[in-house]
């Protein structure tokens, strides 16, 4: 009895001992998972811990709705049987999905990618049964080769009722996986001699990721490949912004309430481009909310110290562009031809923010209404230099508007064709020879007086994006200084896209209206951080209930519209609804408005943007409800009020 003591003891000892051996005390190779990936990935996927973080987002309330849509109907169904799988074999889905994977992108073919699954097997890595008992893991396995690549033994194996071929092979600690053999041997060669992971551009943006989310990171160049896909014949060969990045590096957090995209990127610098621009001209504000109006689709600000160094920087990125002679000519043309200075007359009273802004637009002249607002260091100063700009070009060129005041504000003329375009680049080519005013901080520019008086509606009605609560709260998740800042709003764009998109792109996304407003705001920032950008990508989620509240709220806030009158009981001041009419182009020489079925609601003559002439009120059934004449702007004579059967109700002397 007394052995069998000594025996079961010296036993458990050596379990013991084992144990603290293999698990605790021997050494493990640990290395990086992300020196499997081989250097062409296109995109690579980093998680910590997959099995919490695939359950964290595919069961949060932002995932829930969105599979009720139809393009993620079929997903929705692959993922919910995966979970199911996943809980019926917890165990052994722990085993794998339970430590850190990278999941990788790669093209295969001219149009072919397929993902390469790398593991840490961490200490699983002691137990053979992995490869020596792959077969066992799955009654549906069958199939199990053995080969060797440089040395290192690859397992190719396959499922019952399926044609595909998986490869796998194991390093130590780390475990590959992929359906293309040569991704495997890619990644066997990389571990041998790593690139990626020597990159000291990834490295400086790989080692900024903190938190515990999903983490992500873009490699550019073969990035353009991957997403050319999906673009039209000819659209890959339109440079964007993205083609001044290299790597980037992205956290992703998903709760019930908005998904958020975080991370840095690193530049290209042996080329000018928009991005380096604004990253050697420091940050600005983002405060054209003061003046955007509440229901505006779109709006971009570029933040900057100085003006002046931002189009220094600016001349860098536009005379090295295929236009770029042309540029210089023209800028040198227009300088002389006018006797103005650029420098001098320009860009010496603006501050540190240019905006860009895309207003919702109802009227089908305006395919989209645009306006660029710069923001002035003093209003005396900017308009002091734009009247002498304006006082030049009346010399030399036969342009003889002399601006209107509307609500208080005076609207100009500037008619200097590409003026815009030379100064800022493509992004601000469509304000042409634009009307501009004075308003708040900032002198606001577009081709349209009419875009102009929605802008000097909503700040003297107090409508804008800094009145707005939930703007206000939207901001809190960004800097108010920085390089770049984008906003979007799904509700207003969605109103845009009726009017632009032909009628099969409509249809198309007519379906998907709902989920797109369920992301009612939409920002991306960047900033600077020493080499770096940082970048943040952030919208927010609302439910059924918070969507109808949602409209509700925008509803009170947009512009009031004019009511179709079929009736005398109404006032003067209801009746003459066009006291703050502003046509699309000022040297116009009259102004209608029709009502939604197309009728005419009312004409007016005009006369350098001013009401001058007769004018005429219809119902929404055609029939004449007012008749008088205005001169400049105020109404005189005889005017002239009937019913809808044509009896004169009564006359107004003015």
């Amino acid at each position: 009895m007394k052995k069998i003591i000594i025996g079961i003891s010296i036993l458990f000892i050596i379990l013991i001992s084992a144990y603290l051996y293999f698990f605790h005390f021997k050494t493990i190779k640990k290395n990086n998972p992300l020196m499997a990936v081989p250097a062409e990935a296109s995109l690579i996927i980093q998680m910590d811990n997959p099995f919490e973080q695939w359950h964290d987002i595919t069961n949060n309330k932002i995932w829930q709705y969105l599979k009720t849509n139809p393009y993620f109907l079929e997903m929705g169904h692959s993922i919910d049987s995966m979970n199911a799988e996943m809980k019926a074999n917890e165990t052994l889905w722990e085993l794998v999905m339970g430590r850190p994977m990278v999941i990788s992108v790669h093209q295969t073919r001219p149009n072919d990618y397929d993902f390469l699954y790398t593991i840490d097997l961490q200490r699983a890595t002691q137990f053979d049964f992995i490869k020596n008992y792959i077969g066992e893991l799955s009654e549906d396995i069958h199939k199990v080769f053995n080969r060797t690549y440089h040395g290192q033994e690859v397992l190719e194996f396959a499922f019952e009722d399926d044609p595909t071929t998986y490869y796998l092979s194991i390093h130590e600690n780390l475990l590959t996986v992929s359906s293309t053999h040569t991704l495997i041997e890619q990644s066997i060669d990389q571990m041998g001699e790593p690139v990626l992971i020597r990159d000291l551009d990834f490295i400086d943006v790989s080692k900024q990721l903190d938190g515990n989310g999903i983490k992500m990171y873009v490699n550019y160049a073969p990035f353009s490949k991957f997403m050319q896909q999906w673009m039209e014949p000819g659209e890959e060969e339109n440079p964007t912004m993205l083609d001044a990045l290299k790597y980037s590096s992205l956290t992703m957090d998903v709760t019930d309430e908005y998904i958020s995209i975080s991370g840095y990127s690193t530049i290209r610098r042996e080329q000018a481009n928009l991005l380096t621009a604004l990253i050697n001209s420091g940050e600005g504000d983002v405060s054209v909310g003061t003046i955007v109006p509440d229901n505006v689709s779109y709006f971009m600000s570029l933040g900057f110290k100085e003006a002046l160094h931002f189009y220094n920087e600016m001349e860098k990125v536009l005379a090295e562009a295929e236009d770029g002679e042309s540029y210089l000519e023209s800028k040198q043309k227009i300088e002389k031809f006018l006797k103005i200075s650029i420098k001098d007359d320009f860009l010496s009273w603006i501050d540190n923010e240019i905006a860009l802004i895309q207003l919702n637009s109802n009227s089908d002249k305006n395919k989209v209404e645009l306006a660029v607002a710069l923001k002035h260091q003093g209003a005396d100063e900017a308009r002091e230099h734009l009247d002498f700009i304006k006082q030049q070009i009346r010399k030399k060129t036969p342009v003889k508007f002399k601006g209107i005041s509307y609500k208080g504000h005076e609207i100009h003329y500037l008619s200097i064709k590409g003026f815009f375009k030379m100064l800022f680049g493509k992004a601000f080519a469509d304000i042409d020879k634009p009307y501009y005013t004075i308003m708040e901080d900032y002198v606001v520019f577009s081709n349209s007086p009419k875009t102009l008086g929605k802008i000097i509606t909503a700040v003297v009605e107090k409508s804008t994006l800094d009145h707005s609560q939930e703007y206000a709260n939207f901001m809190e998740k960004f800097n108010y200084e920085s390089n770049l800042f984008i906003y979007l709003s799904s509700e207003e764009l969605l109103s845009d896209a009726k009017r632009l998109l032909d009628k099969e792109s409509w249809e198309a996304l007519t379906p998907h209206q709902t989920y797109f407003k369920s992301f009612p705001m939409m920002g991306l920032q960047f900033t600077t951080k020493g080499k770096l950008i940082r970048h943040q990508l952030q919208t927010n989620y609302l439910n059924h209930k918070q969507i109808s509240d949602w409209r509700a709220l925008v509803e009170q806030s947009n512009f009031k519209e004019v009511q179709e009158l079929d009736s005398a009981e109404t006032s003067d001041e209801d009746i003459i609804s066009i006291e703050d009419i502003l046509p699309e182009d000022l040297n116009s020489k009259s102004f209608t408005e029709e009502y939604s079925n197309g009728q005419l609601k009312f004409e007016v003559s005009l006369k350098d943007g001013l009401k001058h002439g007769r004018y005429y009120q219809y119902d929404s059934a055609g029939n004449l409800l007012v008749k008088g004449r205005y001169k400049e702007d105020q109404k005189k004579g005889t005017w002239r009020y009937y019913d809808k059967t044509g009896e004169l109700l009564r006359k107004e002397r003015f």
